[in-house]
């Protein structure tokens, strides 16, 4: 009997071991580890884009850097060195390495994962969608939305004669929903395209537009992560929930598509994820003054714990950065090591660029800010840019080897600062008062029409 319960004991406890085994492998393959070697590296990082997400990973001295992604399900991304890409899919428990020289990137990448993902990559940097000329929305909608049912059908013969099911059925299942989508948006734009291409300012939609629209209205939660579906599901929502009479302002129509959404998906996943990316868009643009029906509907229907986290980092990053209030501070360093803060620049109105020297639109903006700086000067107001470089080394070589005006501090990367004011992508402008209060958090950019006009109604400056 003894010996009868001790071998029990024995099995429970090796069962035992062996769930948490089990259980820890399958935790640990939930995360996707992407580890990157460039040989003769001419820049310090590289930088990782999904949906809006913006990953910088810093290289080593010899080249070598690692991230480690979590549980960001499957979605398609771009790889950025320098001014160059290449397109990437992540997926859930996937263990990617990526070589190149830095002196040639697009030329010598070379992409290494498990299960010969290798192919989805090919793929990805081998195969565009094929674009519906313009010029054919001047056609009939039935023979349009023809002409798209066959770009459609191309595209996805395509897709199938890769193959990659074998690779990742996941992977089609994703790239499947993105060429139905990107194409379904073709048809949409049509209400829009035809009167403007065919010159026919009396064109309404007719019901054959709206029944092909519908059929593609369907809730699939195998796609909500996918950008062009939910794009698409929010203008079925505009269109189909808001009358022109109730949506007056951006509120009011955010305020319609969630009720149409509320009332009219099923499936519990998309309809709280539409809602939750509809009150995030919201918050983000324009603040959170006066959005009680937003939180009434927001606190109802969303109960994912994720999806209200998401939601409550917006909602206090905005309170933060609400214009009136003190700004939210820094702690920045010049080129010889001195650390500067907000306080420092009060007295004046601060025109502030979040920038990096990896960024292409920061670059692009760099000559209007100049120009900008040149007609503002002896005015009350300094324009003083802050870099989000994760290396000060990049920030270093590109202030002292190029004719760089205005105030120039590294702040790096991930900074209160930075998350604050919400500048999930750069660059990002804001306009501070002489008393250092917040004037407006998402300031007008150097190249835009408006600035001068926006900048002279100040007062005093």
């Amino acid at each position: 009997m003894n010996e009868m319960m001790k071998n029990n004991m024995w099995f429970k406890t090796a069962f035992l071991t062996f769930v948490f085994c089990v259980l820890g492998f399958v935790q640990s393959r939930a995360d996707i580890q992407l580890t990157v070697d460039v040989a003769n590296k001419t820049a310090s990082t590289v930088v990782v884009v999904y949906q809006t997400t913006i990953v910088e990973i810093p290289l080593d001295d010899n080249g070598h850097g690692s991230h480690t992604f979590q549980h960001i399900g499957a979605v398609h991304a771009s790889l950025f060195y320098g001014m160059d890409s290449k397109n990437i899919f992540l997926e859930d428990g996937d263990r990617i390495h990526i070589s190149f020289d830095g002196a040639d990137f697009k030329g010598t990448v070379k992409f290494e994962a498990d299960g010969g993902k290798e192919k989805i990559f090919k793929y990805l940097n081998q195969v565009t969608l094929l674009d519906v000329p313009q010029e054919k929305m001047a056609l009939p909608f039935d023979e349009y939305a023809a002409l798209v049912d066959k770009k459609e059908e191309s595209m996805m013969r395509i897709l199938k004669a890769w193959k990659l099911d074998e690779v990742s059925p996941r992977f089609v299942a994703v790239e499947t929903g993105r060429i139905r989508y990107a194409y379904a948006s073709s048809l949409m734009m049509y209400a829009v395209g035809h009167p403007f291409v065919a010159q026919d300012t009396t064109y309404r939609p007719d019901e054959a537009y709206y029944d092909t629209l519908k059929k593609y209205a369907v809730a699939d939660e195998n796609l909500v992560e996918l950008k062009e579906y939910r794009e698409y599901m929010k203008e079925i929502a505009r269109m189909f929930g808001c009358k022109k009479e109730e949506a007056k302002t951006p509120y009011d129509r955010t305020i319609c598509m969630m009720n149409y959404i509320a009332d009219h998906i099923e499936d519990d996943k998309v309809k709280q994820t539409l809602l939750n990316v509809l009150a995030i868009e919201q918050v983000e643009q324009y603040g959170i003054s006066n959005i009680d029906e937003l939180l009434n509907l927001h606190g109802t229907y969303v109960t994912d714990p994720v999806l209200q986290t998401a939601f409550k980092e917006k909602y206090d990053a905005w309170d933060l950065a609400r214009p009136g209030n003190p700004s939210p501070d820094f702690r920045a360093w010049d080129v010889d090591g001195k650390a500067y803060t907000v306080a420092d620049f009060k007295g004046k109105y601060v025109y502030i660029d979040l920038w990096a020297t990896w960024c292409g639109p920061c670059r692009r903006e760099m000559p209007f800010l100049k120009q900008l700086e040149e007609e503002y000067k002896g005015r009350n107001i300094t324009f003083l840019s802050l870099s989000t470089d994760a290396r000060k080394a990049d920030w270093l070589k590109m202030v002292k080897s190029q004719p760089m005006t205005g105030i120039q501090l590294h702040l790096g990367t991930g900074s209160r600062f930075q998350t604050a004011y919400k500048a999930d992508g750069i660059p990002h402008f804001i306009l501070l008062d002489p008393e250092g209060k917040i004037v407006n958090a998402n300031m007008l950019r150097p190249s835009s029409p408006d600035i001068r006009s926006y900048l002279d109604r100040q007062p005093g400056l």
